[in-house]
């Protein structure tokens, strides 16, 4: 939906001219508002619609937060058309981060470090060239324009001895990328995550190794079932798109199921998925639990350039910056049971998430060098 056609949106809602689909469009921007705060009044919800359609043209989607909480100086209020989400607030108040550095904390890149069966190490980067490996075991190496890495078998007769070897593919803190398996497999590694595989898979299943985060796109063979194996579970599929979060310092490992099935396998339980569905492994009891989520597709909003933030704690959140900002976080106070909601863009600078967190008025944050303190 383009500027003018929300603008028109808000306009016909505002006159009461809107169909009902249209209204509730308008006002789900108000649901999902935190604890213990109470919504926002039916003449305060009229006043914050019209900034937000005076303000439409000043609008940066690179920007976007929803934060839905009635706040006591600043109302932050959004409307969410098509995936797009478009933010005004009264200016009554300096949210501004303090920062002891001129250093700006930029978003992550598309960077791994390729390890080879040989123990050859290959940084991949915008800067590297497009053939990584001409040649080995019968197989290509290649890095797409795209910053994609690909696998092709160049030489079915040599290919068949390269069972034993295998690759890893390792993105540091604040990076990410995308490598095409053996078999037309792709796989989305998140920031701080490993993955290894072998260069051609033979035999009677296609088995890999994550730790981290990770999305994948399993090509689709009935004769050979392709097996996720984390620290504490394995996910066993045919041919579908999931999603496994799988953070050693995390309390639990978390597979959200998208399309297809899978199954998920603990040395205790096992958990049959269906489409819409997330499995928590909590890693303490090493214990199983089921829920078909309202929106499933949340859970790659990383993959997609997005923070999406679903009524989860400050400490998750901080948790996911750290990684993709590369930085350190220290927390000056107890922030058990702060919870948040709200998406914004991955590639702007750190400061744009502070600043926007900042308007709840529960949180402070200081940049010192590649720290933030999180302060009340």
């Amino acid at each position: 939906m383009q500027p003018n056609q929300i603008q028109d949106l808000i306009s016909r809602y505002l006159s009461g001219n809107c169909t009902e689909a249209e209204k509730a469009l308008v006002e789900t921007s108000y649901l999902k508002y935190l604890p213990n705060h109470e919504p926002l009044k039916e003449e305060e919800i009229a006043e914050d619609l019209k900034l937000i359609a005076a303000n439409l043209q000043f609008s940066k989607p690179e920007i976007k937060f929803t934060l839905l909480k009635k706040l006591s100086i600043a109302a932050a209020i959004v409307v969410a058309f098509g995936g797009s989400l478009f933010f005004a607030f009264r200016k009554e108040s300096n949210y501004s981060v303090a920062k002891n550095n001129q250093e700006k904390i930029l978003p992550g890149t598309d960077k791994a470090i390729l390890t080879l069966a040989n123990g050859r190490q290959i940084i991949l980067d915008k800067n590297a060239s497009t053939l990584v490996v001409d040649s080995i075991a019968g197989i290509s190496i290649k890095k797409t324009a795209n910053g994609e890495l690909v696998y092709e078998i160049l030489n079915v007769a040599n290919s068949t001895n390269s069972t034993n070897q295998f690759n890893t593919i390792a993105t540091p803190r604040g990076s990410q990328y995308t490598v095409v398996l053996q078999d037309g497999s792709k796989v989305w590694l998140n920031a701080s995550s490993s993955l290894k595989y072998p260069l051609v898979f033979n035999g009677d299943k296609r088995k890999v190794e994550l730790n981290g985060e990770g999305y994948f796109e399993v090509a689709k063979n009935k004769e050979k079932p392709f097996i996720v194996h984390t620290a504490n579970q394995d996910v066993e599929v045919l041919g579908t798109h999931f999603n496994i979060n799988a953070y050693p310092e995390e309390k639990e490992t978390k597979t959200t199921l998208l399309e297809g099935k899978v199954r998920v396998s603990t040395a205790n339980e096992k958990a049959l998925m269906k489409p819409g569905e997330q499995v928590v492994n909590f890693k303490s009891g090493n214990t199983l639990k089921s829920a078909m989520l309202e929106d499933a597709s949340e859970s790659i909003a990383w993959k997609n350039g997005l923070f999406l933030f679903n009524h989860e704690d400050l400490y998750g959140i901080m948790s996911k910056v750290s990684r993709w900002y590369n930085v350190e976080v220290e927390y000056k106070g107890n922030f058990n049971n702060q919870y948040y909601s709200g998406t914004i863009s991955k590639f702007g600078e750190v400061i744009d998430v502070l600043k926007i967190m900042q308007l709840t008025g529960s949180v402070k944050f200081k940049i010192e060098g590649r720290r933030i303190i999180v302060m009340k």
